[in-house]
């Protein structure tokens, strides 16, 4: 067992979960960035990083608003101030910064970011999320029958790099918990 997180054999199972598509410039007018949580000392995640990252690169390709949806357990967390301040930082203006700040779970973000969606009448949307999360955020979009969405394709993600066994570790316990994820989903609808 432990010549096998000594490898990267974990990256067969990412396949079938890395499902992003290039998005090019004529694609869709708002980008929803799922959170992924923060790190200890109240900074900003490794997956909600590279999913920003992927944020900006796509906005300043075409100028569309971004939508962050993240929440917390407790009231007044700091995880969005922390992503709004990173937006900001790569020159992102506040008018193009939509804020969602009360989900719990993907099902959670997905369904209060329709919401925005709808009220703003955006037409075609872009999912900026990790590739181990990709497939399961796609089960949820079309069971809560969004019409028109692309999940952009994630080049340089922590997933596919492991520098160390602390590192192929987290990455391992990402994808099964994430196979757990869609069999929970394809259960219970939720």
């Amino acid at each position: 067992m432990f010549v096998l997180f000594c490898s990267d054999f974990y990256k067969i199972f990412i396949k079938p979960l890395d499902i992003g598509k290039k998005i090019d410039n004529n694609y869709g007018d708002v980008i929803l960035v799922l959170g992924g949580g923060l790190r200890p000392k109240v900074r900003i995640g490794y997956s909600t990083e590279e999913r920003l990252k992927l944020a900006v690169r796509l906005f300043k390709q075409k100028k569309r608003v971004i939508i962050i949806s993240d929440g917390s357990l407790y009231k007044g967390s700091p995880a969005i101030r922390k992503i709004k301040d990173y937006l900001l930082k790569y020159n992102i203006k506040y008018k193009y910064i939509l804020i969602e700040g009360k989900s719990q779970t993907t099902f959670d973000n997905c369904i209060n970011a329709k919401n925005i969606i709808d009220k703003n009448h955006f037409k075609e949307l872009i999912i900026c999320t990790s590739p181990y999360h990709q497939k399961r955020t796609e089960m949820i979009l079309k069971y809560l029958n969004f019409k028109r969405f692309k999940i952009a394709k994630m080049y340089n993600s922590e997933i596919y790099q492991s520098n160390s066994i602390k590192q192929r570790l987290r990455n391992f316990k990402l994808i099964l918990r994430e196979y757990f994820a869609i069999v929970k989903l394809k259960i219970f609808k939720k």
